[in-house]
């Protein structure tokens, strides 16, 4: 929730136009008051304390005798939080933000119109579309990776390691295993449906009773979690995706593009591997056209097979 969004939400709230859920959190963020200690300036206090002291006069004007008391003390406890949130900068619902800790499991929530990029401790990146949430650890094992994805959309760009798969697991037994690639999820509880859709790369898709397919670039799976059946197409509009790399050793561009396209890279002389590259890509590129880019880079060549699947580079 933006700083916007929240003092729209508290003047709902004093128009009396807040739903049962937005009320609840706006008396929240009052009952968090007492355990807040906020320092403000003596200025800025008296000058948002005038502020508020008007607004609370032009609106018990509007009330009945019998009515004020009450509703002197609702403007009152109002007008607390109103001080606050804005002398420190929404601090309340800050720091009651959804974003909690229990042990090494992070938790983090969106709200309604946001969205949040979080980079797991591997390096892979998750983007996170609104009303969503998802569980991760804060150091994956040594020997695997798992995170939750507890509700709503997220586009995953995951760090290729090959000793170490990476799965996104669904509230509905639906779970993505992957070594390294892109690809989006939405999992949604009050949908029927889930959807995984890939970018780059190939992941594979299971519940409790097997495999329910095997994705490429380009494909999608939708899920039907009543009737348990999964189909797959071609996505109507390919999507592209950034392959940046800042002094990655060719053994580590040479495994990226291989999980990007799903194709096989070889070296002719393992030396190669431990060669540096600095450079920027995408995945609108062809696979020729970025090994014609690396091998001119550190004067070597490449041949490609009859199916374009297999390339050789060599001096």
């Amino acid at each position: 929730m933006t700083e916007e969004q929240a003092k729209e939400l508290l003047q709902k709230f004093l128009d009396k136009q807040a739903n049962p859920e937005e009320q609840k959190k706006v008396e929240e963020w009052y009952a968090a008051l007492d355990q807040q200690k906020v320092e403000v300036a003596a200025d800025r206090k008296a000058a948002i304390g005038a502020q508020l002291l008007v607004n609370l006069k032009a609106a018990m004007r509007n009330e009945t005798q019998h009515q004020k008391v009450f509703k002197l003390k609702f403007f009152v406890r109002i007008a607390a939080a109103v001080l606050i949130i804005i002398t420190v900068g929404l601090s309340i619902w800050k720091s009651s933000s959804p974003v909690s800790s229990n042990g090494n499991q992070l938790t983090v929530i969106t709200g309604s119109k946001e969205q949040k990029r979080i980079t797991l401790s591997d390096g892979s990146v998750v983007m996170l579309g609104p009303s969503a949430k998802i569980i991760y650890p804060k150091i994956f094992s040594s020997n695997s990776r798992h995170i939750i994805l507890k509700e709503g959309e997220a586009f995953f760009d995951i760090a290729h390691q090959e000793q170490r798969p990476f799965t996104v697991h669904t509230t509905s037994g639906v779970d993505i295993r992957v070594l390294g690639t892109s690809f989006k999820v939405k999992s949604y509880q009050a949908s029927k449906h889930i959807e995984v859709a890939v970018v780059t790369g190939k992941v594979s898709v299971s519940n409790k009773n097997g495999n329910l397919g095997t994705l490429i670039k380009d494909e999608f799976l939708t899920y039907d979690k009543d009737g348990g059946r999964a189909s797959i197409h071609k996505l109507k509009a390919a999507a592209f995706v950034e392959l940046a790399f800042e002094g990655a050793t060719l053994e580590q561009v040479i495994n990226k593009l291989q999980y990007v396209y799903s194709i096989k890279i070889s070296l002719s002389d393992t030396a190669l591997n431990k060669l540096k590259t600095t450079a920027v890509f995408s995945s609108r590129q062809t696979p020729e056209e970025i090994l014609d880019i690396i091998c001119s880079l550190h004067h070597l060549k490449f041949n490609a097979s009859k199916n374009h699947k297999t390339f050789n580079i060599y001096r």
